[in-house]
């Protein structure tokens, strides 16, 4: 049973996952989804989780962040289920390993800053409209610098992106548009990306500047991408090219899907 693409509401990875595969935006979004958990985004979510609870805790210093970290870890081994699926084999000890690994290094990166961030907000789900879509956003963190302006963080699980596809992402000016709307009309905004695997490395850091280019930009693509599914004339082509594609869950019935309609 397909979804009215009208009454979609937005995201930015809805609205990357359009510009990347409009198949793979079909499946997820509009169709009766065939998406399968799978280890990465367990693992992602695991990091995510720890982290959150982390900052949540009201941590104002680097006391404690190990104790902490190992404590979250546990919770969060029991919300995921990470003994059942070990079981099951969907995943392994070196995957439980890599966690562990990502946060070690992430404490490691906290502890060499000079001062601790002002975290200001932790996950926190807002609701704005961008390009006449009702769009939803959640940063993993936001935190306020003394001089007065934002920056938002967003963990990152996987390996280092290519910085390409950093600033082609609405990911971040989508942040910055909420900000602007929401707290600040002239909030001066920043973005950076923490790849956990590297974060104790200048590698695994990608900083940007929120420009006002990048939140025009960002707005025109939340006006195509709602332009399209409002036509009722949009094709969901596949993308082989894209860069999740090698494996992505959908690729199996994709190449027999000949549909480019809902």
């Amino acid at each position: 049973m397909a979804k009215d693409p009208k009454t979609l509401t937005l995201s930015p990875t809805k609205v990357d996952t359009f510009f990347g595969c409009r198949r793979l935006f079909k499946y997820r979004y509009l169709v009766d989804s065939k998406f399968v958990d799978n280890k990465y985004f367990v693992i992602g979510n695991i990091a995510h989780k720890v982290l959150e609870e982390c900052h949540k805790a009201g941590m104002s210093s680097k006391v404690n962040w190990k104790r902490d970290a190992a404590h979250f870890f546990k919770q969060a081994y029991a919300t995921y289920k990470v003994k059942d699926k070990l079981c099951s084999g969907m995943l392994e000890n070196s995957d439980v390993k890599n966690i562990k690994g990502m946060l070690k290094k992430y404490i490691t990166y906290v502890e060499s800053l000079d001062e601790f961030p002002n975290v200001v907000s932790v996950e926190k789900l807002a609701k704005i409209s961008i390009g006449g879509s009702v769009v939803w956003l959640k940063s993993d963190r936001v935190d306020k610098s003394s001089d007065g302006s934002y920056m938002v963080i967003d963990y990152k699980s996987g390996s280092v992106g290519k910085k390409k596809d950093e600033l082609a992402s609405v990911q971040l000016p989508s942040y910055g548009i909420w900000l602007r709307k929401s707290v600040d009309p002239d909030a001066h905004v920043y973005g950076t990306y923490l790849y956990l695997k590297e974060v104790d490395t200048k590698r695994g850091r990608h900083t940007y500047e929120i420009t006002e280019d990048m939140m025009e930009e960002a707005e025109q693509k939340y006006v195509e991408v709602k332009s399209n599914l409002d036509s009722g004339k949009c094709k969901y082509t596949q993308n082989f090219d894209y860069k999740y594609c090698f494996f992505c869950d959908s690729k199996s019935y994709c190449v027999k899907d000949t549909r480019d309609d809902l």
